[in-house]
């Protein structure tokens, strides 16, 4: 027994050894598998946080304009260093500004003073000095319907740029708070009141009117919003929506497609950029008591107006809605293609393109001595917008199969290019007069431009419209072939 005794005492030492070691390697690994420990400055805080069902009744805000350290959006606009927002009766207003609609962003500023969180707390700190607090960026006075207030205030950027110091009244520490959610409490006016535009489908524009006072143009260009001239229908049958141009030349074809990608090729910038002013004295320091341009865009249920002043810098340009007295800035970009377009560029090139539908009677007289009268008979059948009357042709009755390729022919006139500077001269050598159904009467006379080409007076009022003979001829010919049958 006495031999065994070392023995045993030896195992139970080793065993002691071995259940050290294990105990070392199992901390070990238990410590290299756990996330590390967040110390207390490197977690997120909530510095406001106000309980469910409370309501801010009033938000005064300052603002220094002397600092250096304010971030690209520029808040403190119209010279206001203090702005106080207040609840009444469930709707928020800002003092001063009562009658003035509210943008979608006030929802976003208000709940800023509900919950915000920061990305470090500095329990201790150097003088608030150091953080731009003594003098803040912008301070805040939040009152509570539960009775409670909050004072909040933000300070200089971190030195890294990705956020701001701030500090509340409940806590002596000072917290950075990330750019994203500091740049709300930047908002001033031009954030806050609304600066929508009347929203416009340009794609079923049936009105546009653009006023020069610079050139002493009246109309620019004109489309009267009415049911005869907005649906038309296509080769196939397909309604399309069609505008008749008023001015400058009469009875031109417009598809809103195509002024899309010419006239209002700027829509996108189309927006109001700056308030300026709320209610100046006097609108001649903007240029808008005589406004450069005026312009009126429509569509089957909405209007936008707008009225252009003067220039505000390179880019930009005072800008009013009418029956406001708010000086709004626009960028030049957005309404530029309005004012210097090309009406070659969208109008479609028929000459005057009168639907059938509409025509009472059309006389042709040439100078050669050819005459041509189409009339049309009773409508009895006319479904879906076609017209299924029997043409009649200096007295002979045509279906409408028979006299189609005519009728196209002189539907389809089109003109090659605009010279504004042709004037008619002499006699026309082709009168077209049309009678259409509602009473009105379109007359197209085409005088000799050159060897190859007329020019158009419609109304007896030059176009510049320059239209080849030869396709006059081939509908003269057309004519005659069917009325020799």
């Amino acid at each position: 027994m006495k031999k065994k005794l070392p023995l045993l005492i030896g195992l139970v030492c080793l065993l002691i050894v071995l259940g050290v070691l294990y105990a070392a390697v199992s901390k070990k690994e238990a410590a290299e598998n756990s996330e590390p420990e967040t110390t207390a400055e490197e977690k997120n805080k909530d510095i406001i946080s106000i309980p469910e069902g409370v309501s801010i009744t009033e938000i005064t805000a300052r603002r220094n304009m002397a600092s250096s350290e304010i971030s690209a959006r520029e808040p403190y606009d119209l010279g206001d260093s203090v702005m106080k927002i207040y609840l009444d009766k469930d709707s928020y207003f800002i003092e001063g500004y009562e009658s003035y609609a509210l943008a979608d962003s006030m929802s976003e500023y208000i709940n800023g003073f509900y919950s915000l969180y920061s990305v470090n707390e500095l329990a201790e700190h150097d003088e608030l000095a150091v953080y731009g607090l003594d003098d803040p960026i912008a301070d805040f006075n939040i009152s509570y319907d539960n009775g409670s207030t909050l004072d909040f205030a933000v300070g200089n950027k971190t030195a890294d740029g990705y956020g701001y110091y701030a500090k509340t009244s409940d806590s002596d520490s000072v917290y950075v708070v990330n750019n994203s959610f500091t740049e709300k409490y930047f908002y001033g006016l031009n954030d806050l009141l609304d600066k929508s535009l009347q929203e416009i489908n340009y794609s079923e524009i049936c009105l546009v009117s653009v006023t020069d006072n610079v050139s002493g143009e009246n109309l620019l260009i004109t489309y009267p919003d009415s049911a005869e001239s907005s649906q038309t229908k296509d080769a196939n049958g397909n309604t399309l929506t069609t505008l008749i141009m008023s001015e400058p030349i009469s009875g031109l074809s417009v598809y809103p497609y195509n002024l899309e990608t010419t006239i209002f090729s700027g829509k996108s910038n189309l927006r109001l950029v700056d308030i300026v002013d709320t209610d100046p004295d006097d609108m001649s320091a903007y240029g808008l008591n005589a406004p450069r341009y005026k312009f009126i865009f429509g569509d089957t249920e909405n209007t936008l107006s707008l009225e252009i002043g003067s220039p505000a810098d390179d880019n930009h340009s005072y800008c009013r809605l009418p029956d406001s007295n708010i000086v709004y800035t626009i960028q030049n970009i957005g309404y530029e293609p309005v004012i210097n377009y090309n009406i070659y560029e969208f109008v479609e090139r028929f000459v005057d393109l009168q639907y059938r539908r509409y025509i009472s009677e059309a006389d042709i007289e040439s100078s050669d001595g050819a005459k041509y009268t189409l009339t049309f008979g009773e409508d009895t059948v006319n479904q879906e917008n076609v017209d299924n009357r029997v043409a009649i042709l200096n007295g002979n009755e045509y279906e409408r199969t028979e006299i189609s390729d005519f009728y196209q022919l002189l539907a389809g006139i089109t003109f090659e290019r605009i010279d504004e500077n042709a004037k008619p001269s002499g006699e026309p050598e082709l009168v077209i007069t049309y009678k259409l159904l509602d009473g009105s009467v379109k007359k197209d006379a085409y005088y000799s431009y050159d060897a190859n080409y007329y020019t158009v007076a419609k109304n007896d009022e030059p176009t510049g419209l320059i239209v080849s003979k030869s396709y006059v001829s081939r509908m003269l010919n057309k004519a005659a072939e069917l009325t020799a049958q």
